[in-house]
């Protein structure tokens, strides 16, 4: 009896999450995710049925259909999905719920971290982590508080922690930064603060651990060489000795090639993946990253032909004429064995 009392009581404790060898990171800006519903507290006008774009639930559900159809597609066997997905540009959980219930993302069982922010267009940043190989253990929302701007509001960043493989604490943060409008120039200063408010976090957590895994992921609306990035956030190209307790930009060398995330006259890599140092070190237990998995992912379905020639990103709309791509971004990812 008491045998069976146990049984029953250890059924409705908090469960590990399954090892699994092999767990995908990606990120991707999803190129405003809005539904069709206006949200009077947010300018969301552009995408209204009423709108220019005639924003509909047709446009809609295939805006949903193809953010799913390129995040199901990293891997061959169309099985595998990644295990965590940071996003950018959704506007609320109703966009996340019919993501990963309406498209090939359901046979992830995928859950939802999300929090509202307070950018003025309403698009946020948000996780969705697959339950049965990631134990979600807390989330929290940094707000970004310009010191010589109060009334300027940009998305938040979200750190979220939780247990993959046997036993490993990863500690992940994404981000979207300002965006370069009005220059970039202008608009650099925005994207320092940024990335001194997430060296703090990342500082802190080295701190305390050196060996703790950071994955830090987003689009940061600027190059891996810029001076937010390599200087300020101070993300190092990979290469020669690593050390645990330094940031390390697992794009760096795709940018130095001429790939890129973004085509703007020429392509920018501002979607990009950063970790510390301890996944990097070979030979040990735990968690670890070769250099060369992490990938942009640019099949020929996902672009287009522009008047240059040049195959670019597909996406859904610009200047109010709607074309039924994917995004303005390609989506990126990276491989993480855990041993």
């Amino acid at each position: 009896m008491l045998f069976a009392v146990f049984v029953l009581l250890t059924n409705f404790l908090p469960q590990p999450s399954q090892a699994q060898k092999k767990i995908t990171v990606a990120f991707y800006n999803t190129e405003n995710m809005f539904d069709t519903i206006d949200d009077p507290h947010k300018n969301d006008n552009d995408y209204l049925p009423g709108a220019k774009l005639q924003w509909d639930s047709k446009k809609y559900f295939k805006k949903i259909e193809n953010i799913g159809k390129a995040l199901s597609s990293f891997d061959s066997s169309s099985v595998k999905l990644p295990t965590l997905i940071g996003l950018s540009e959704v506007e609320n959980e109703t966009v996340l719920n019919d993501l990963i219930k309406r498209t090939n993302l359901k046979k992830g069982g995928y859950k939802i971290v999300h929090e509202k922010s307070p950018d003025i267009r309403g698009i946020d940043v948000a996780l969705l982590y697959r339950a049965k190989y990631f134990k979600y253990i807390s989330h929290k929302a940094i707000a970004i508080n310009f010191p010589d701007d109060k009334n300027d509001k940009t998305r938040d960043i979200l750190y979220v922690k939780g247990i993959v493989g046997k036993s490993d604490t990863l500690n992940l943060f994404i981000n979207h930064w300002p965006s370069r409008f009005g220059g970039q120039e202008q608009s650099d200063p925005k994207r320092q603060y940024v990335a001194s408010v997430l060296r703090h976090y990342s500082d802190s957590l080295l701190s305390r651990n050196p060996k703790a895994y950071i994955l830090i992921e987003g689009d940061l609306n600027d190059e891996p060489n810029n001076q937010s990035v390599a200087t300020v956030l101070n993300a190092q190209k990979p290469g020669g000795k690593i050390y645990s307790q330094k940031l390390y930009n697992l794009l760096y060398k795709k940018f130095e090639k001429g790939e890129g995330t973004i085509y703007y006259k020429d392509w920018d890599v501002f979607d990009q993946i950063i970790v510390s140092g301890n996944f990097l070190n070979k030979g040990k237990k735990g968690l670890q990253i070769n250099e060369k998995d992490v990938h942009i992912f640019k099949p020929e379905w996902i672009l287009y032909k522009n008047k240059k020639g040049e195959w670019v990103p597909n996406r859904t709309e610009s200047g109010g004429k709607y074309f039924g791509g994917y995004s303005d971004h390609l989506p990126v990812y990276v491989n993480i064995i855990a041993k």
